[in-house]
């Protein structure tokens, strides 16, 4: 990890409105939080922006719904990993071989897999969450440019929304 780190990139922060396209890196959990990230991409994409899609299936944990955006890759833990935790070749790269405006981790830390793919994604500006009140320690947190913190565990909507509205804050 801190290989992938200390290799040099380029960092811009821009105002919402300029970004065009978006890496998302989530959990897959239930259908309710499909449901919400489903609603966020087709809001973004009818205003122009590209958003892809990577996520992590736990091996125990069983989808009732589809994954209906075209530009998603699902990495199954139990078929896409090697024994050390590592994606296998080539699962991640049709995410990581393109470069993002903007790179939006939704994992709830700490987790390797955001954390692995968020440094291995070229992007303008990463952002992730943190959690002020949590006991476990999250681990290094310095591939994100932006660290949106909360008290307590992440609140998709909330989360995103803030993103949202930092970065339509920023003037250029």
């Amino acid at each position: 990890m801190r290989n992938l780190l200390s290799s040099p990139r380029d960092k811009r922060i821009d105002n919402w409105e300029s970004i065009k396209t978006i890496g998302m890196i989530f959990t897959v959990g239930d259908s309710d939080r499909w449901n919400l990230i489903h609603r966020f991409i087709t809001a973004q994409e009818s205003h122009g922006k590209e958003i892809y899609l990577i996520g992590f299936q736990a091996k125990k944990y069983e989808i009732n719904y589809i994954f209906s955006h075209t530009r998603t890759t699902i990495c199954h833990e139990k078929e896409d990993f090697t024994r050390f935790g590592l994606p296998k070749d080539g699962v991640i790269d049709s995410f990581v071989n393109r470069h993002y405006d903007l790179v939006i981790d939704t994992t709830i830390q700490p987790d390797f897999f955001g954390k692995y793919v968020t440094a291995m994604t070229d992007a303008n500006l990463k952002v992730g969450y943190t959690n002020n009140k949590s006991e476990e320690d999250e681990g290094i947190m310095d591939m994100y440019d932006l660290a949106i913190q909360g008290n307590g565990e992440m609140d998709f909507k909330d989360y995103i929304e803030q993103i949202v509205k930092y970065l339509t804050m920023i003037q250029k």
